[in-house]
């Protein structure tokens, strides 16, 4: 039986990126054992494409596409896995920031508007919002 664990970012950029070999050699091994599934955060999984992106300069299709075959592994489990699945099909949809695109996904499943600066970014997303300066009296 897998136990279940929360991976931290840094587990998921040793597997994307594959740049420290005693590193990957332990996780294959743990992997292969079979006695550990991944637990992924939301949270953890926006880090990652944040430190794909702009520390690693990976291009975004490429992050997608790890991230797509990463979810679909066995032994891995989303926090909020129908919610991700949206968030990545809409992300591939839309030029924004990943967590603009998770934000507007949230609202929508909360029911929730969303407070921001950044009307450009959340127009794109169709989602309810206000700037702070939509709402004063």
């Amino acid at each position: 039986m897998n136990k279940p664990m929360i991976a931290d970012t840094n587990i998921l950029i040793r597997l994307f990126v594959k740049d420290d070999d005693a590193q990957i050699g332990a996780l294959v091994q743990l992997i292969e054992q079979g006695d550990t599934a991944f637990y992924i955060l939301s949270l953890v999984l926006i880090e990652a494409y944040w430190v794909l992106r702009r520390v690693y300069k990976f291009e975004k299709e490429v992050i997608l596409q790890v991230f797509d075959d990463f979810i679909e592994s066995d032994g891995v489990e989303l926090e909020e896995d129908s919610l991700i699945q949206r968030v990545l099909v809409r992300f591939r949809e839309v030029n924004a920031d990943f967590v603009d695109v998770y934000l507007a996904e949230k609202a929508r499943s909360l029911e929730l508007p969303i407070l921001t600066w950044n009307a450009k970014d959340f127009k794109k997303l169709n989602c309810e919002f206000y700037r702070p300066q939509d709402i004063l009296t």
